[in-house]
């Protein structure tokens, strides 16, 4: 499955929606657009169906970040707390 990703200026946070597959030949793609983006951030997780150990990283380090992770499913925050809490 492959990711897309959607970008929104706001007057006050800018949004960042993933939407597929978030694996490692993607994280580089999501890293350097997050990256370009001065000022309040949100990913918006709503459509992203799942993620690899890489991508994981990639979120957890965004959030670690400042990043706001918003929509992610009951799954995938489990794994961003789990991951979180083991350091891993």
């Amino acid at each position: 499955m492959t990711l897309r990703i959607f970008e929104q200026a706001g007057e006050i946070e800018a949004v960042v929606a993933l939407h597929g597959w978030l694996s490692a030949p993607e994280v580089p793609a999501v890293e350097r657009l997050v990256a370009a983006h001065h000022g309040l951030l949100q990913v918006d997780l709503a459509h992203l169906v799942g993620v690899d150990a890489v991508g994981l990283r990639a979120l957890r380090a965004l959030r670690a970040r400042g990043v706001r992770i918003t929509g992610a499913s009951p799954y995938v925050e489990l794994l961003l707390e789990r991951t979180r809490e083991t350091g891993k």
